[in-house]
């Protein structure tokens, strides 16, 4: 291989370790976008002053009485402190389906198992996913507002 080869050789293989960097890293621009992403997935806590608002709590209130569960704020404020808001929804829909107490889901919870697993071990029409309570849908697919978990777009048999 001559010298000049070698030259090119050795450009491309730094400009393929810059590229690779500038990919593999993220944007600072990216990583403050995911922030509020980050956050609304931890607990909250009176520490980090991240409790929900009493407007958010009336607005989670409302949601929650549109598909047919029955709480308060003080409720979801409560649970939020160690579930974080979607946490704390999740209880109280799971709680409605699977006749279960929020404590007890909770305490599976505590103890390790994740969202999805519990969903497999209690069973019924329970999922992760809070879309049908927090999104523009709601409930069961018949429902005026939305979709349903069964009709909602991509879920649709072909």
């Amino acid at each position: 291989m001559n010298r000049t080869a070698r030259i090119v050789l050795a450009a491309l293989a730094l400009l393929l370790v810059a590229v690779a960097t500038a990919v593999g890293a993220p944007a600072e621009r990216g990583r403050e976008r995911m922030a509020p992403v980050a956050a609304s997935h931890q607990p909250q806590s009176d520490e980090d002053d991240g409790a929900p608002t009493a407007e958010l709590l009336d607005r989670l209130v409302d949601r929650l009485a549109d598909v047919g569960i029955s709480t308060d704020a003080e409720t979801i404020a409560g649970l939020a402190v160690d579930h974080g808001v979607g946490g704390a929804l999740r209880l109280l829909a799971w709680a409605d389906a699977s006749g279960m107490t929020t404590d007890e889901l909770a305490a599976m919870f505590d103890s390790g198992m994740g969202w999805g697993a519990m969903a497999k071990e209690i069973g019924g029409d329970l999922h992760p996913g809070l879309g049908s309570i927090m999104g523009n849908g709601g409930g069961p697919p018949d429902h005026a507002q939305g979709h349903g978990r069964a009709g909602a777009p991509g879920q649709q048999d072909r």
